[in-house]
């Protein structure tokens, strides 16, 4: 095989909005990893060249067997998805060929090496394979994985007029730009600027020559260099294991919120308060246990604001909760279909919105250090489905896409469409952050 070039993404020190600090010690809480991701909207990236192939460079968070990768997908204007906007997708819908492979010292997927293989037709699949109205992917895999290790999975159109056949894979946006490990072609998994719930390595890549050359992170559109991409994705394993970073699209924003964090089992001292804002201004975070407040700090932003205060040690079985006031924070979502996979609705899940029923949403507002981030300790960890699958309803579908300017990223509001095909784990799958 003849070398392959690679484009290296630009360093992370050009993206607008970088990591704030209201101290000078709060600097070093800038190198926290944060349990949660934050971002702007959904975006999409059309596969509507045989040449326009997308990436994502993924970390197994266990060993074992893993069963299947779920991404999101975006239909909408295909034929089997005339009733939403129109851009993300266009005629038959076109065929997926999804390949999986180990990755490269210098960050590239090895072609030589294929692990797994799934050739689909998005528009004429089961459900339980592609659902476009949820706008789900499940790949089987059925490949062994390490805890720790790389993978790459290759998604590419092989319709034979790509042009007129497409549909987009899916994923969380940030319109300023990935900022730290996962907006650069980071190649160590100790990298401490890991911001999203993902380990430092994993990212979103590009190419619009089928792969010769690859844009590591990069994207159809999106400035600084189409870094603007966050890995969206559950790993499902034949354990039962569901865990991964589930939240893709956001919602309008709110000048406070509130994160609960519950099921402590293990003492835990916190050092700093944290938060993601994609727009300027201050506002103040405050940590309260058992209700009682034991820390204030004022932040600015825009980015990923930190301050850190004097440490406050937590005990098992209290509940600690993280407010941001005055702060520009947009929520995260995952939806109800990826919420029950991941146990977000049991009282097992390791976080929550207080006062919001929506369960599958979340705000980038946390303490740090994570909880269960130490190595010496288990981060919270992913569920196993040890009873049948209890199905949810289907109450009506009420999904709508925005189009900005000329680029396909979009907001959702509510999604409660569901997937019959998907069941629901005893515990939860969020790891907080990404397990080391």
């Amino acid at each position: 095989m003849s070398l392959r070039t690679l484009r290296f993404a630009l360093a992370v020190t050009a993206v607008t909005g970088a990591v704030s600090a209201t101290t000078g010690a709060a600097a070093a809480a800038a190198g926290l990893p944060a349990p949660i991701a934050g971002g702007t909207s959904a975006a999409n990236i059309q596969l509507n060249s045989a040449s326009t192939w997308v990436l994502m460079r993924w970390v197994a968070r266990s060993t074992g067997t893993l069963s299947a990768l779920h991404l999101r997908i975006q239909a909408d204007g295909s034929t089997c998805r005339q009733d939403g906007s129109t851009g993300y997708g266009l005629g038959n819908g076109g065929s997926w060929y999804v390949t999986t492979h180990p990755v490269l010292a210098d960050g590239r997927p090895d072609m030589s090496r294929t692990l797994a293989t799934q050739d689909l037709r998005p528009c004429s699949e089961p459900t339980s394979v592609v659902d476009v109205r949820q706008g789900i992917v499940r790949l089987k895999m059925g490949i062994d994985v390490t805890r720790g290790h790389e993978y790459a999975t290759v998604i590419r159109n092989t319709d034979s007029d790509p042009d007129h056949n497409f549909t987009s894979p899916n994923f969380l946006y940030t319109e300023t730009g990935i900022l730290g490990a996962n907006g650069r072609n980071e190649r160590s998994p100790d990298a401490p600027d890991a911001y999203y719930g993902l380990d430092p390595r994993e990212l979103i890549g590009y190419s619009t020559d089928g792969g010769d050359t690859w844009a590591l992170p990069g994207g159809q559109y999106g400035l600084p260099g189409g870094r603007n991409f966050l890995p969206t994705y559950i790993q499902e394993y034949a354990s039962g294991l569901m865990t991964g970073q589930p939240y893709y699209y956001t919602t309008a924003p709110s000048t406070r919120e509130t994160m609960v964090f519950t099921n402590i089992k293990r003492s835990w001292t916190i050092t700093a308060l944290g938060a993601y804002t994609a727009k300027g201004g201050s506002g103040t975070l405050t940590l309260t246990v058992n209700g009682s407040v034991r820390a204030r700090a004022r932040v600015a932003g825009p980015g990923m604001v930190r301050a850190t205060i004097k440490s406050v040690t937590v005990q098992p079985g209290q509940t600690v909760k993280v407010t941001s006031s005055g702060l520009s924070i947009q929520n995260v979502v995952a939806d109800d279909a990826w919420g029950y996979l991941m146990g977000m609705n049991l009282p097992s899940a390791p976080w929550h919105l207080d006062g919001d029923p929506e369960f599958s949403h979340a705000a980038p507002v946390y303490a740090l250090p994570a909880y269960g981030s130490d190595a010496t300790a288990p981060v919270a960890s992913a569920g196993h489905r040890t009873t049948p699958a209890i199905q949810p309803s289907r109450p009506k579908h009420h999904r709508k896409h925005h189009r900005h300017h000329r680029h396909r990223h979009h907001r959702h509001h509510r999604h409660r469409h569901h997937s019959k095909t998907f069941g629901v784990p005893e515990t939860t799958g969020l790891a907080a952050p990404f397990p080391r």
